[in-house]
């Protein structure tokens, strides 16, 4: 995994450093705690190898709370309001884009 994480850094970012195996355990374990937001199922098997014990998990794919629903919307506020300062005028889009997506969730989600 440590290999296969430091040729990840390289492809992805030009990182030829790599990573040690205390990085890529500290990484697990933060994934598998609340501090993130994870709470990722991992588990380990064949005292070596990790997996998600729910095959539908997907890191990528965490619901947002209300309270994250909330915030970032409250954040979009905040960008709306500056959004006459010249460094911000070209996120118009993206806010709308945004704060649509929040709508979306709210209605449904």
């Amino acid at each position: 995994m440590v290999d296969a994480v430091s040729d990840a850094l390289y492809d992805m970012e030009g990182i030829q450093k790599g990573v040690s195996l205390r990085t890529v355990q500290a990484d697990i374990q933060m994934m598998r705690s609340d501090k993130l937001g994870y709470n990722a199922p991992i588990e380990v098997y064949d005292q070596k190898f990790y997996r998600y014990a729910d095959p539908n998990y997907s890191i990528t794919e965490l619901p947002l709370t209300n309270e994250d629903v909330r915030l970032i919307d409250k954040a979009v506020d905040l960008l709306v309001k500056a959004e006459g300062q010249p460094e911000l005028q070209a996120t118009g889009r993206v806010l709308k884009r945004v704060r649509k997506r929040l709508i979306a969730i709210l209605n449904f989600g």
